[in-house]
């Protein structure tokens, strides 16, 4: 929980918030006062802004851009920069980050003109707030490095402080840093007790609790989100005090105070609805959802997840509030015995996921795109500067020669000129040649990914887990627990270990267990496998991930078994460094039906890897793969 802290200091230690509406009267009326000073003006429509921004973001934004127009009118860049700040924070609040990065940028252009470094501190801080929201966490550590270094050379306390606790927010991003977070929270603790700060105060504190809930210290983290809950009511926070009721209901969830933690998660979908936050909103409904699965109230945890996936979806495009929303439902459907239902929203969550990687691969792509448009665009002016100075050349030997030394050097031209452009065409065709083997590489891996994710979650073996499971439980109530175990570890490796080019074979093994036992309890006796791997080759060598999976139902596919003739898979290490995969060749009277993906796949996959073929064939009455190890 310690990022939903850390998403508000940025703003919230800007926004001079009012305690009263006398003082936001008494505000509006020195701005309406045409025979005050413009920058006293200015000053109370900044202020007023900034007093709207955590509660009221619409009238925030409103208030800013009057301040915009009438800073343009008097030609005041500092002026202008303060509001496109303030909209930034108005449009960071209603989670519109393209919008707010927008403004911001606009602001700190202004500002640098200006060579104002104490805003400019300021605005970097907001900016990094926004880009690490988003997990882009080298722009934001970049854009806070520079915040801090603005503020020490300044003497600026403060902002060094804010700095302080961000970066304490950027180290909880990589796990095992607590003892950092924990130097950085304790330098502007001192900081903000020596100024007296309450609102710096509320940020440690809420940060520390968040620290203390993920070592499972539930007392220390009550206590420190008590004080910040105390800090954040006396200053009118309501932002900040809606992630401190989530984070107050996680901590009493986990103490077994459900009944208190339900309340408090209601009370922070009542701000976050009249907020119209939609990502806090999902956030919240996702954490309740949790919460009813984890009483075993499937039918209450359905009706919020639904609430948070209909919100998710309002944000537009695919999200990771949406994906967490389709995993609620999924478990929640499961655990009811619905699997029709399970299975759907268990398929919704796959093509979120996919479409979130899909997303990032056309980001990929179009950066691509334009570097190979900028590479061309080079070649042609230098082709052109280069025709320019051809024609220079031979207009100067025209004026120097004679008519004949003239026709001599244009033969010899043209010789040239001839030789260059057999020339080029050569590399012209070399070229083209590349770009189409280099096209070719890049569809092969594309259709190699789209293979491996239809094999990833095979439709046919998730219907036979589940009828087997439907089976289990009325008959042994055990081994059915046992089996939902195994098949929910094999779908996690599925799903995590999707987009990794190679895991180690450790890895790959623990999921062969899982997956295997699920076989073994389908065909009993029939089938079993033998894994002799010696101990140091587990975690020194890698492997593809999935490609033991893909060997085993293509052995379990196409070979009769039976108990007199159970199938016998063996996996052993054959020197050098080469993983030898086999069983007894006994092909089916009926041949399964068949794509031919499987083991093509496999070696398209190691093709781009490695230059070590894989090999498959029949020997000596086994169907054996060789399938190469890496480092």
């Amino acid at each position: 929980m310690l990022n939903k802290y850390a998403l508000l200091f940025f703003f919230v230690l800007r926004a001079a918030t009012l305690p009263a509406q006398v003082n936001a009267d008494s505000l509006w009326r020195l701005w309406r006062t045409p025979g005050l000073h413009d920058t006293t003006r200015l000053r109370a429509l900044n202020s007023l802004a900034f007093s709207y921004t955590n509660s009221k973001p619409d009238s925030a934004r409103i208030v800013a851009e009057l301040q915009l127009a009438f800073a343009r009118e008097k030609r005041l860049p500092v002026w202008q920069a303060k509001a496109l700040n303030s909209i930034g924070l108005a449009y960071r609040v209603q989670s519109d980050y393209p919008k707010a990065i927008q403004r911001y940028e606009e602001s700190i252009r202004l500002l640098k003109q200006a060579g104002d470094s104490n805003n400019l501190a300021s605005v970097y801080g907001n900016l990094a707030d926004v880009y690490r929201i988003q997990s882009d966490l080298p722009k934001a550590i970049d854009y806070i490095s520079k915040t801090l270094e603005l503020a020490e050379a300044t003497g600026d306390r403060k902002k060094a402080a804010h700095a302080y606790v961000s970066i304490a927010t950027m180290y909880y991003e990589y796990p095992g840093n607590e003892a950092k977070i924990l130097e950085y929270l304790d330098k502007a603790r001192v900081i903000y007790e020596a100024l007296k700060s309450e609102v710096g105060l509320t940020l440690v504190y809420g940060n520390l609790s968040a620290v203390y809930l993920e070592r499972e210290d539930y007392d220390k983290a009550m206590e420190f989100n008590e004080k910040t809950m105390a800090l954040q009511k006396k200053q009118g926070n309501t932002l900040g005090l809606a992630t401190s009721l989530h984070n107050r209901a996680t901590i009493l969830g986990y103490q077994g105070r459900h009944r208190e933690a339900m309340a408090d998660f209601n009370r922070e979908i009542e701000i976050f609805s009249a907020l119209g936050d939609l990502e806090g909103l999902a956030d919240a409904y996702n954490s309740m959802g949790d919460l009813w699965l984890h009483q075993g109230r499937y039918i209450l945890a359905v009706d919020v997840c639904e609430k948070a996936l209909q919100t998710a979806r309002q944000m537009g495009g695919p999200n990771l509030e949406a994906q967490y929303a389709c995993e609620c439902l999924y478990r929640a459907y499961l655990e009811q015995g619905n699997y029709r239902q399970a299975l759907l929203y268990l398929r919704q969550t796959m093509d979120l996921k996919d479409s979130l990687r899909q997303y990032e691969t056309a980001q990929r792509l179009q950066q691509m795109e334009v570097e190979r448009q900028i590479a061309f665009d080079s070649l042609n002016r230098a082709k052109e500067k280069f025709q320019v100075e051809m024609a220079h050349q031979q207009a100067i030997r025209r004026k120097d020669r004679t008519v004949g030394l003239v026709a001599a050097a244009g033969l010899g031209l043209l010789i040239i000129a001839l030789a260059f452009w057999v020339r080029m065409l050569y590399f012209r065709r070399r070229s083209q040649r590349l770009q189409v083997e280099s096209d070719a590489m890049a569809k092969q891996q594309l259709l190699n990914e789209v293979a491996l994710l239809r094999t990833q979650v095979n439709p046919h073996f998730l219907f036979n887990s589940l009828s087997i499971l439907t089976s289990l439980v009325q008959v042994d109530a055990r081994l059915a627990e046992q089996f939902i175990d195994q098949l929910s570890r094999s779908y996690r490796y599925i799903l995590e270990q999707k987009e990794n080019a190679l895991v180690r074979l450790r890895t790959e093994l623990e999921f062969i267990q899982s997956y295997a036992f699920l076989l073994k309890i389908r065909f009993e006796n029939k089938f079993d496998v033998h894994i002799d791997l010696p101990e140091a080759a587990l975690d020194q060598l890698k492997i593809a991930p999935l490609t033991l999976q893909l060997l085993i139902e293509n052995a379990v596919k196409h070979n009769r078994m039976s108990v007199k003739e159970p199938l016998i898979i063996t996996v052993s290490i054959e020197h050098p460094q080469t993983l030898l995969v086999k069983n007894p060749f006994r092909p089916r009277s009926t041949p399964a039906v068949s794509t031919g993906m499987g083991l093509q796949n496999i070696i398209n996959r190691y093709a781009l890897l490695t230059d070590r073929p894989v090999w498959a064939g029949e020997r000596e009455g086994e169907f054996v793969v060789r399938v190469p190890l890496m480092e």
